[in-house]
C-alpha cells in the first residue's frame, strides 16, 4: 500500500537559462526549512498528487546540522598521451583549466589501462603493447596541478575486452589515500577474453582504488559489464556520452536493485570527456567535459574528505549546474539524515529535494520520489550477458520541474525497515537519447 501525502512545492524562476554548469543556488548545508502554512499543489498550482490534501500545515523543518558544503567533480576524465581518441590536446593543464571555467572544484583523469604508457594513437590490439603500464602517468603532474582552490587526482579506467566483443566492462579506479597509494602499480588487461569484470574489480581493490562500475549496460557491447563480480563500490548512472540516454536509465534501475538487495554501492556520474575543447552540450559521441557534475558533500577541498564522502554515499549527480540535495525529516520537523544516510523508520518521514532545473533547452522535466523496498528486485543480471534487471520500484510522488526554474519539494511517507528512497529529475522515459537537465540523489535508507 502506498503512503504518501504532497505536502509543499515552490517553483521559483531562477537557474540558467544559457545552460551553463555554473551553481544558480547555494551548495552548503541545508538552511531552516519553510514556514507550515503553504498549500500542497504542483508546478502547475494544482493539487498534490495520489490524493494529497490541500492546505494541511506542516511543521517547520530543523537546519541540517551537518557542516560541509558540495564540491562539484568530474570522476571520467581522458587525457591525451595517455588515453586513445583525445584529439591531441588534452593535456592535463588544459583539462584543469576548462574544468575550472565549467565550475568544477576537483577532477579525476582516468586514461585507459589498456593504452596508458604504449600507444594511444591506435586502435589496434597489439600484443607488443599488452599490460605495458604506467598506468598512473600523469600522477606527479596532478599533484603539480592541484592547490587551495582545484583538486586534481590521476586515477585510471581498467579496460579489459572480450574475444567476440562481448561484455567485460570498464572499472574506474580511484586511489583512495595519495600518500599511500603505489602509482607503479601494474593492471593485467589483455590478452582478450582472459581477464574478467570480477578480476579487473579485485586488482582496483588490490590497489587501494575505491572501484566502480562505468556504463554497465553500453552503448557498446564491449564496454558493458559482464555481472561476473557485485563487489563495486560506485556504479555509474549518468555517463556524459550521448547525455541522458536509455543506458543511463538501465543504470539507475541496476543501482535501485542493488538497494532492493542489501547492497549499498554509491552512485556515480562522469563525462568521459576524451576531447577536451568540445563545446557544451557536446555531441552523440563527443561529450563535453564536466557534463555531468559528480557532487559529493564534504567539509573541504581535500582529497580524503572526498573519498568520505563516497564512502558515505554523500553523492549527487547532476547536469543542471546544482546538485539535488535531499533530506529526511521526523514528523515534527526534525531532521534526520541527508542524501546517503539513514534514518528511524518508526515514526514516519517527510522528505525533501531541493535544486534547480537549467540546461533542459527549455523543456520541463520529472521530479519523482523513488521508494524501493526490500527484497523487491527481479535481478535477471547473469555473468556475461546484458539483461537490465527490474527492481519494482514505486513512483512515491511526482511532479512536472519547468525550465529554468528552482525547485522545493516535500512529501510525506510511511517507510519500512529495509526501504530506500531517492529524487530523480529526469525526462519521464527511459527511450531518450542527448537529453539534458537530469539530477538524481544517491538514496536514503530506513532502518
Amino acid at each position: 500500500m502506498r503512503y504518501v501525502l504532497p505536502l509543499l512545492i515552490l517553483l521559483v524562476a531562477a537557474g540558467c537559462p544559457d545552460g551553463s554548469t555554473q551553481p544558480a543556488v547555494d551548495h552548503d548545508a541545508g538552511d531552516a526549512g519553510p514556514s507550515g502554512d503553504a498549500m500542497a499543489s504542483d508546478a502547475d498550482g494544482s493539487a498534490g498528487t495520489d490524493g494529497g490534501e490541500v492546505g494541511l500545515e506542516m511543521p517547520a523543518l530543523q537546519a541540517r546540522p551537518v557542516s560541509g558544503r558540495w564540491l562539484a567533480g568530474d570522476f571520467h576524465v581522458h587525457a591525451t598521451g595517455a588515453s586513445n581518441d583525445t584529439g591531441g590536446n588534452s593535456t592535463p593543464e588544459r583539462i584543469k583549466e576548462v574544468g575550472v571555467m565549467r565550475g568544477l572544484d576537483f577532477l579525476v583523469l582516468t586514461d585507459h589501462s589498456n593504452s596508458t604508457g604504449s600507444d594511444p594513437s591506435t586502435l589496434d590490439e597489439d600484443p607488443a603493447l599488452f599490460n605495458q603500464g604506467p598506468e598512473f602517468p600523469y600522477w606527479d603532474e596532478a599533484a603539480r596541478l592541484s592547490d587551495d582552490t582545484f583538486l586534481m587526482v590521476d586515477g585510471n579506467e581498467m579496460s579489459p575486452r572480450q574475444m567476440d566483443n562481448g561484455p567485460t566492462g570498464h572499472v574506474g579506479c580511484y586511489p583512495r589515500d595519495l600518500a599511500t597509494f603505489d602509482p607503479d602499480v601494474a593492471f593485467v588487461d589483455r590478452p582478450r577474453g582472459e581477464v574478467t569484470g570480477a578480476q579487473t574489480l579485485q586488482q582496483a581493490h588490490d590497489a587501494g582504488c575505491f572501484a566502480t562500475v562505468n556504463h554497465p549496460f553500453g552503448p557498446a557491447p564491449w564496454i558493458a559489464f559482464d555481472w561476473t563480480s557485485r563487489d563495486y563500490d560506485g556504479i555509474e548512472v549518468f555517463n556524459g556520452g550521448a547525455g541522458w540516454d536509455q543506458f543511463d536509465y538501465q543504470a539507475v534501475e541496476a543501482y535501485a536493485c542493488d538497494l532492493s538487495l542489501g547492497q549499498v554501492d554509491t552512485a556515480m556520474g562522469g563525462s568521459d570527456n576524451h576531447r577536451v575543447n568540445q563545446e557544451l552540450p557536446g555531441t552523440l559521441t563527443n561529450p563535453p567535459l564536466a557534463l555531468p557534475h559528480t557532487w559529493v558533500f564534504a567539509d573541504s577541498l581535500d582529497w580524503s574528505t572526498i573519498v568520505a564522502g563516497l564512502d558515505a554515499h554523500r553523492v549527487t549527480i547532476s547536469d543542471t549546474g546544482t546538485p539535488m540535495d535531499v533530506d529526511v525529516y521526523a514528523a515534527d520537523g526534525t531532521w534526520l539524515a541527508m542524501t546517503g544516510g539513514e534514518f528511524d523508520a518508526s515514526s514516519g518521514a517527510i522528505l525533501r529535494a531541493r535544486g534547480a532545473l537549467a540546461n533542459s533547452q527549455g523543456e520541463a522535466r520529472t521530479l519523482q520520489f523513488v521508494r524501493v523496498t526490500a527484497d523487491a528486485c527481479d535481478d535477471t543480471r547473469m555473468p556475461r550477458q546484458i539483461i537490465v534487471p527490474d527492481p519494482h520500484w514505486e513512483i512515491v510522488d511526482e511532479v512536472e520541474v519547468e525550465a529554468d526554474s528552482t525547485f522545493d519539494v516535500t512529501v510525506s511517507v510511511t517507510p519500512q525497515p529495509g526501504d530506500a528512497y531517492f529524487a530523480w529529475l529526469h525526462p519521464g522515459t527511459s527511450r531518450v537519447i542527448q537529453k539534458y537537465g537530469v539530477a538524481i540523489s544517491n538514496a536514503v535508507r530506513a532502518r
